[in-house]
């Protein structure tokens, strides 16, 4: 989900960044046999990060329940990370430091942060929480952020970080890197995946479960290598139901979507769709979002300009006899990289994506912001914009939506001073 409730951190800290007015950027407007022509697209540049402690790198954007956008940066010269929050001011936007991530005990690299049921922060550290089989970097955490109970004066007061868990590699089965978030379920129970370990070292799907001892793992399922790697977080359907991607593996060994299914034996792997490599395309790295229906949408992202495997959107129906049907929504042109991350979807079913462009082999392709349509039985493609890495930045690196139907995200690179922005499309 990509709101969700929470606290402002306004009560509990002065001395904030001042952020740059709002500066409109032309759209660009592409028109293509399957895309119809981008109307005027307002293109708002919120925040440009200066570097060091200011912040530099930003991705992962949220929102709490008063429409204050929070996410994650690396923010100092180690490559740490750190989280922040952006609050609306008027007709500005101010930058309040939350916390930032020591490395060892403390972790390193957040892979996002999701508000919990308590109105805390939550998320993963890709590293950190320790040497553990001989990673000297760590294994990675799960953490938990709040405000300080106490106010700071004049002073920012950054918020205070509990870890709920701490992966040890060197334990068996356990996995390590679970750098792509967590998601809770209504029992306030955990769920994530690590990239790596686990009893075949091709990563795990995890839950944590609160008992009066502390934060309890479960390990629900160890990737074999031949349907491993899995490429996105977790997703929860209503029924209980997770899903995943996996990078590799399926039928093909080219990828695929995977559900784990709770039975009374522990939890099932079942894969719902192999990709084929062709049109339907290849190594899914963006999870799942589903619709009101029950459908199910994601990305592949091909395997890069040049090679003829391009990347695409797809739609997951579930049918009677419990087998899923994929429909493809968008083809890419080969000459750029496919989507990279999760699609987000507003009120009357429209998606929208991106795609992070190809600094290292196409110097013209920077990433641009999508939209997908539903108009009788056929989706319209429409280009919302595409960055130039000028003022507006490149890479662009997950995306939100308001109430109001205005899209959120970041450029991770580029912009004023050359450390990523955080941008606003209004329709």
């Amino acid at each position: 989900m990509t709101n969700q409730p929470g606290p402002s951190s306004a009560a509990f800290c002065s001395n904030k960044l001042r952020l740059l007015a709002f500066a409109p950027v032309l759209l660009f407007a592409l028109t293509m046999i399957t895309m119809q022509s981008a109307q005027a697209q307002g293109f708002n540049i919120l925040y440009t990060f200066t570097g060091g402690a200011h912040g530099f790198y930003p991705s992962g954007l949220i929102f709490d329940r008063s429409g204050n956008l929070y996410g994650i940066d690396e923010d100092d010269p180690y490559f740490n990370g750190a989280v922040f929050e952006l609050m609306r001011e008027d007709s500005t936007w101010v930058l309040e430091p939350l916390y930032n991530f020591p490395g060892g005990s403390g972790g390193s690299g957040p892979g996002g942060v999701i508000f919990g049921p308590d109105g805390a922060l939550y998320g993963t550290t890709g590293g950190g929480g320790g040497v553990c089989g001989g990673l000297l970097h760590g294994c990675g955490t799960v953490f938990r952020l709040a405000p300080s109970p106490s106010r700071c004066g004049n002073i920012f007061c950054l918020w205070n970080e509990s870890l709920l868990f701490t992966f040890g590699y060197s334990l068996g089965d356990d996995g390590y890197n679970p750098n792509s978030g967590v998601i809770f379920d209504s029992a306030g129970n955990i769920y994530g995946i690590t990239y790596h370990g686990g009893l075949y070292n091709a990563g795990t799907a995890f839950q944590l479960v609160r008992t009066q001892n502390g934060w309890v793992e479960n390990i629900l399922d160890n990737f074999p290598f031949s349907t491993g790697y899995p490429g996105s977080g977790l997703t929860l359907d209503s029924s209980g139901n997770l899903y995943g991607t996996s990078i590799y593996g399926g039928t093909y060994g080219l990828g695929r979507v995977y559900q784990l299914v709770h039975t009374g034996e522990g939890w099932t792997d079942n894969t719902i769709y192999s990709f084929q490599g062709d049109n339907d395309g290849r190594y899914p790295s963006g999870g799942l979002i589903f619709d009101a229906a029950g459908n199910a949408y994601g990305t592949t992202g091909g395997n890069g300009p040049g090679d003829g495997q391009p990347g695409t959107v797809y739609q997951l129906t579930p049918q009677a006899d419990g087998t899923w049907r994929e429909t493809v929504l968008h083809v890419f042109p080969n000459d750029i990289f496919g989507p990279a991350g999760n699609l987000v979807m507003d009120a009357t079913g429209n998606l929208y994506g991106l795609t992070q462009g190809t600094p290292g082999n196409n110097p013209d392709k920077w990433g641009m912001i999508f939209e997908l349509s539903p108009v009788n039985g056929s989706w319209i493609f429409t280009q919302l914009h595409e960055f130039t890495n000028g003022d507006d930045g490149s890479t662009p690196s997950g995306i939100t939506l308001d109430a109001a139907g205005n899209l959120y995200g970041a450029s991770v690179h580029g912009g004023a001073h050359g450390w990523g922005l955080i941008w606003e499309i209004t329709p």
